[in-house]
């Protein structure tokens, strides 16, 4: 979140840091929806007694996985086609 983000204020909390996402960031509003879900689940886990179901874990498994492909893997993998396309490569 801080590399997204780098003027976010210290001591943001997570739901803030979400919300404040900048569009430029490529990060949509279903994946902060779907961040925000995430969290929650996070705090239940922490905060309860009872632990963390497993499909509650396979879904931020699912989403954290889906979230750095997004955020980082794509970009890096369209960069590298634009260099190459550039360069006269495929």
């Amino acid at each position: 979140m801080k590399r997204m983000d780098p003027e976010c204020p210290a001591g943001t909390n997570l739901k803030n840091r979400i919300d404040r996402l900048p569009a430029e960031t490529g990060v949509t509003p279903s994946m902060k929806s779907w961040a925000h879900e995430i969290r929650l689940i996070g705090n239940e886990a922490v905060h309860e007694d009872e632990p963390v179901q497993e499909k509650d874990a396979k879904d931020i498994q699912a989403f954290t996985e889906l979230f750095l492909t997004y955020a980082f893997t794509l970009p890096g993998m369209l960069e590298e086609r634009r260099k190459a396309t550039e360069g006269g490569g495929a």
